[in-house]
């Protein structure tokens, strides 16, 4: 009996820890909250998960990939090889301010994805162009072979040399933080490719 119960209880202990590790974030202005946040968030990119980003985020540019990636898998698995390789490293924290500071390293995608949206802007040049590409992006058929083309570049990119610190500002809601992410944080995370993408979209 006695052993059961040691047995038991270690068994408990297991299981609170595991609650405890894989809570859901809230709104509490907490370092532990705030950090649980932000890993939150950068494990929703590297999965490209939408619903999760848009909870946690507010961001112009990843919103609107990441609408298209709802809908479609061929932006998902874009989204996926765009940040699977980003790093990030959390350096300050200030609740009274409501911002966080952090180092965060991706592979070098500016020149990949502004050389992709320079070639498909000069295919789909005038307006009759550009109307055409906006069906065009609704046909999985294109998307398989366009967006394979971009997702190989990223694959072939190499790391960054150095880490580029970002500031994100938040706010609370009624049950989260919502960060935000400007342009310069969009581009830090993404290794550049994101202004480069939005070009077209």
């Amino acid at each position: 009996m006695k052993k059961f119960t040691v047995v038991f209880l270690s068994i408990l202990i297991v299981a609170f820890s595991f609650t405890a590790c894989s809570s859901k974030p809230n709104n509490k202005l907490t370092e532990k909250n705030i950090t649980n946040t932000i890993d939150t968030i950068f494990d929703a990119l590297k999965e490209f998960d939408s619903s999760t980003v848009k909870r946690y985020v507010e961001s112009s540019t990843l919103d609107t990939i990441l609408t298209y990636a709802s809908k479609k898998d061929q932006f998902r698995k874009l989204g996926v090889a765009m940040f699977e390789n980003l790093q990030y490293e959390i350096k300050e924290i200030d609740t009274d301010n409501k911002t966080v500071m952090l180092a965060v390293k991706n592979k070098n995608l500016s020149e990949v994805a502004s050389e992709y949206t320079k070639n498909l802007l000069k295919e789909y040049a005038s307006i009759s162009g550009m109307l055409q590409l906006l069906k065009d992006i609704q046909n999985d058929t294109w998307l398989d072979t366009n967006l394979s083309v971009l997702t190989k570049g990223i694959s072939n990119a190499a790391m960054k040399d150095e880490e580029t610190d970002i500031t994100l500002s938040f706010e609370q809601k009624n049950d989260r933080l919502v960060f935000t992410f400007t342009q310069t944080a969009e581009d830090a995370v993404s290794g550049g490719a994101l202004t480069a993408i939005n070009n077209i979209f």
